[in-house]
């Protein structure tokens, strides 16, 4: 099998959450290909994890970063090695900036929820539960973006 098969079948495991196997894949993906920026970050990703070397798992996925810093799932990524640390401001950090390069990101937006990420109130000298920071908030974080977008005719 080559680098890329291996890795295509770590990702079918990973998805499966079969971590272990996803692991084997990912490390023969590596070791084939070392320059590979997705090998490295997903095989920092279950090293940190599933064999607990979070700090080889944080060295990789930044590696993967630092070469293709533009892939929302090498921060994604990385922001699950954070969790896996215990480090949930961090995570929450490097989930914002993948979302910068894709906000649509179903997975890292998820984690953010689920992490209790909140922005802040649009009026901060009010409470977050006053009616006049819920609509405000929802008037200009929903609706204004959507005048601005382009529509086709």
């Amino acid at each position: 099998m080559s680098a890329n098969e291996h890795f295509l079948a770590g990702k079918k495991h990973l998805k499966e959450d079969n971590i272990d196997k996803a692991l084997r894949a990912f490390e023969k993906a590596y070791r084939e290909d070392k320059d590979m920026a997705e090998h490295m970050s997903y095989y920092g990703l279950c090293k940190a994890v599933r064999s607990g070397e979070i700090g080889f798992g944080l060295e990789l996925c930044t590696r993967a970063i630092k070469k293709e810093f533009f892939r929302a799932e090498f921060y994604l990524n990385l922001g699950k090695v954070y969790l896996a640390a215990g480090n949930k401001k961090g995570a929450i950090k490097v989930f914002l900036k993948g979302l910068k390069f894709e906000p649509a990101n179903e997975e890292i937006n998820k984690y953010l929820v689920d992490l209790g990420f909140r922005k802040r109130p649009f009026v901060p000298v009010l409470e977050r539960s006053n009616p006049v920071n819920k609509y405000l908030g929802i008037i200009f974080r929903r609706l204004i973006p959507r005048l601005f977008k382009r529509t086709t005719s």
